[in-house]
């Protein structure tokens, strides 16, 4: 009975109810190469308030193949809503085949940022530049 009962509270589940609010994210990427486009979908900030809100969260990603420039965008995210504020693009460009942001050795990739204006909303539109070399989304260049 005893190790019933112990194998019930090691084995049960805590419900944690997610809201997601459904949004259509529209627009180009603009890019002066071609190759693999890879998006990222991000909370602004994230975990905490105030100064010490955590910039940045993803939560949804997505893999273009062969995109040509400009790469018309249109795709659906379920954005969590309880687990930050506002939303940011962020795409780079894979032009080796190698699925790796400028790996040792290896050509200079394009990457870009947006944070979209006017969020939340079911419809926004984004105009994407790939113009910056091998920089993450978590670049303070951006």
């Amino acid at each position: 009975m005893k190790r019933a009962l112990l194998a019930l509270a090691l084995c049960g589940c805590v419900n944690d109810d997610i809201v997601l609010y459904e949004t259509r994210v529209r627009g180009t990427v603009t890019a002066m190469a071609t190759g693999t486009l890879h998006l990222e979908f991000h909370h602004a900030t994230s975990f905490g308030e105030g100064p010490l809100a955590h910039p940045l969260g993803q939560f949804d990603g997505r893999v273009l193949p062969l995109m040509q420039s400009p790469y018309s965008l249109d795709e659906t995210v379920l954005y969590p809503q309880q687990k930050g504020e506002g939303l940011v693009v962020y795409g780079w460009l894979d032009t080796d085949g190698d699925g790796v942001l400028c790996a040792v050795g290896k050509p200079a990739e394009p990457a870009g940022l947006v944070r979209v204006v006017g969020f939340p909303s079911h419809n926004v539109n984004i105009s994407l530049l790939l113009d910056k070399q091998c920089l993450g989304s978590e670049s303070p260049s951006f």
